[in-house]
């Protein structure tokens, strides 16, 4: 049992995809971003608002065609459904620059943290049900297919931005949080593919 463990173990660990290009450039120009700003001499409070309003305005955009085709369906058009995180966002990125302060947009994360952390705590209550409806059993070979449940997974890991995002606060540094959350957003990418895999069912070494 403690080998068969290991072995997962290890296998999660050496399977665990390198972060895509599209995914480490927004980071690397979000610092340049930071960096530059502040050489200019615009005030770092000013920035630092300024670089993640578009930050979340690119995350925004990115993730925009994707969930507007997983919302559309056939003979059923649900796309309108995006107006509303759109305009969410719309409404947070006019505040944080009128309101102009750091601690405001990083309270905004940790509130976002929370929102998801309660809707997959929510999930879980009713976890078999939300399996039936995402991804039904299947046969393969006359053998059903076990479904896997991410909703712990997302879970632990806004709960570990959630942490990190109030320890780098405390740090009472624009430059420590800055430089903090990117170095951590490709910590996360490694840590949430390990723990994906970790809950993905093995190999069936008896076919």
């Amino acid at each position: 049992m403690k080998s068969r463990w290991s072995s997962k173990v290890l296998d999660a660990v050496s399977s665990v995809p390198p972060m895509r290009v599209e995914y480490l450039i927004p980071i690397v120009v979000i610092l340049i971003l930071w960096i530059g700003l502040s050489s200019l001499g615009l005030a770092k409070d000013k920035s630092f608002v300024l670089v993640l309003v578009i930050g979340q305005t690119y995350a925004i955009w990115r993730n925009l065609p994707t969930a507007a085709a997983q919302l559309s369906q056939p003979g059923r058009d649900r796309s309108r459904l995006i107006l509303w995180p759109v305009g969410v966002m719309l409404v947070l990125a006019v505040s944080q620059l009128l309101i102009s302060s750091p601690l405001f947009s990083q309270r905004i994360l940790s509130a976002a943290c929370v929102f998801v952390l309660l809707v997959m705590i929510l999930g879980m209550r009713r976890e078999e049900d939300v399996l039936e409806r995402v991804s039904p059993n299947s046969v393969v070979r006359g053998k059903v297919m076990a479904r896997v449940s991410l909703l712990r997974v997302n879970a632990l890991a806004a709960g570990t931005v959630l942490v990190v995002n109030e320890l780098l606060i405390q740090s009472a540094s624009l430059t420590v949080w800055m430089t903090g959350m990117a170095l951590f957003a490709m910590v996360l990418h490694a840590l949430y593919w390990f723990m994906v895999l970790m809950v993905m069912p093995g190999e069936d070494k008896t076919a």
